[in-house]
C-alpha cells in the first residue's frame, strides 16, 4: 500500500464495496501517515453488507475473507508487521484445513461404491535402498525446496504486473513440466546409484538450468512483455485462476489413473485448488516469504506421512 499513489488510496476508500476490509484499513493507515485527511464513507472499514453485527460474524472473518478472495481476487496487501503477518498466515492455513474437511468425510462414502477405484500415489523419487542419511536429507531438503520452486513458478507473478516476475514464473512453469516429464522417464532406474538426495538435488539443478535457458529470450522479447502486460491489465482474475488450474493439474501426474478413477478427479483436484488459493492469498496479502513458509509446512507434513509409511 505504501507504494500506491494518494489518488489510488482515496479511490479504495471511496469505492469500499469493491475492496476487502483489510485493504480499506491499510489505505486509511497510509493516508494517515501521509497526514492526508479523507472523508470516510459509512461502513468503509468493512465491505458493503459486512458491517459489524456482533461477535459471531467477527469470529468467522478469516473464513469469509478467504472465500471472498477466491471469488473476487484482488492485489491488495496487508501491512501487519512480521509477527502479525505470521499469525494471519497461520489463521488462513487453519481456514484452508477447514475447507478440506468435507472431502475427508466424503472419501469413506466413495470408498463403499464398488464401481469407484481410487488413484494410487506415484512418488517421484525411488525410496529403494534409502539409508538413514538419505532419509534425513529428504525430510530436510524436500519441503523448503519444493515450496520455493513452486511458489516462484506459480505465484511470484501474482499482483501488479512486473516484467521480471512474469518472465521468471513463465520460465519456471515451462521448466517444471519439462523436468517432471524428464524425471518420470528416468527415475528410478537411471539415477538409482546416486540416492534420493542426489536425485532431488539433480532435479532442482536441472530446473534452474532449463529456467535460465527459457528466461533469457523471454526477457529480451518486447513482444512477449507487451502481451503479458496487456493480459495483466485487462483481466487479472483470469491470470489468478489460470495459475491455480496449472498448479492443480501439474500434480495429477503424482497418481496412477485407471478408467474407474477419473470419476474422482474433482475430489483429487480439490485439495490442490484449495492450496493454490491459500498460497495465492498469502503471496498477495502478506508476501512471498509467507507463501513459501506455509507451503513448506504443508509439504513437510506430506513428507513425514510418506516416511512413516516406509517404516
Amino acid at each position: 500500500m505504501n507504494k500506491r499513489s494518494t489518488k489510488d488510496l482515496k479511490q479504495v476508500i471511496a469505492e469500499s464495496q469493491k475492496y476487502t476490509a483489510e485493504a480499506i484499513e491499510a489505505a486509511m493507515a497510509v493516508l494517515k501517515e501521509r497526514q492526508i485527511e479523507v472523508e470516510v464513507p459509512v461502513g468503509a472499514t468493512q465491505p458493503a453488507g459486512e458491517q459489524k453485527t456482533g461477535r459471531k460474524k467477527k469470529r468467522f472473518r478469516f473464513l469469509r475473507h478467504y472465500v471472498r478472495f477466491i471469488l473476487h481476487p484482488d492485489i491488495h496487501a496487508i501491512d501487519a508487521g512480521l509477527a502479525g503477518k505470521a499469525m494471519i498466515a497461520l489463521r488462513f492455513y487453519a481456514v484452508s484445513i477447514l475447507m478440506y474437511l468435507p472431502v475427508v468425510y466424503l472419501l469413506p462414502l466413495l470408498a463403499k461404491i464398488p464401481e469407484v477405484s481410487f488413484p494410487t500415489s506415484k512418488p517421484l523419487f525411488s525410496s529403494e535402498n534409502m539409508n538413514q542419511v538419505d532419509l534425513i536429507m529428504f525430510v530436510i531438503l524436500m519441503p523448503p525446496l519444493v515450496g520455493l520452486v513452486e511458489e516462484f513458478a506459480f505465484r511470484l507473478f501474482l499482483g501488479r504486473f512486473n516484467k521480471r516476475y512474469a518472465n521468471i514464473s513463465v520460465s519456471m512453469i515451462c521448466s517444471y513440466f519439462i523436468i517432471n516429464t524428464f524425471a518420470r522417464l528416468l527415475y528410478p532406474n537411471y539415477f538409482e546409484g546416486i540416492g534420493i538426495t542426489g536425485q532431488l538435488l539433480f532435479t532442482f539443478i536441472m530446473l534452474g538450468a532449463f529456467s535460465a535457458i527459457i528466461y533469457i529470450p523471454l526477457s529480451n522479447s518486447p513482444t512477449v512483455t507487451k502481451f503479458l502486460e496487456n493480459i495483466w491489465q485487462t483481466d487479472f482474475k483470469r491470470i489468478f485462476y489460470l495459475s491455480a488450474i496449472i498448479f492443480a493439474v501439474s500434480h495429477l501426474r503424482n497418481y496412477s489413473w485407471e478408467p474407474q478413477s477419473f470419476i474422482l478427479l474433482p475430489v483429487v483436484l480439490f485439495p490442490y485448488f484449495n492450496y493454490a488459493f491459500l498460497f495465492s492469498l498469502l503471496r498477495i496479502r502478506l508476501g512471498m516469504m509467507y507463501a513459501i513458509g506455509i507451503h513448506a509446512i504443508v509439504d513437510l507434513i506430506a513428507v513425514l506421512i510418506f516416511v512413516s509409511k516406509m517404516s
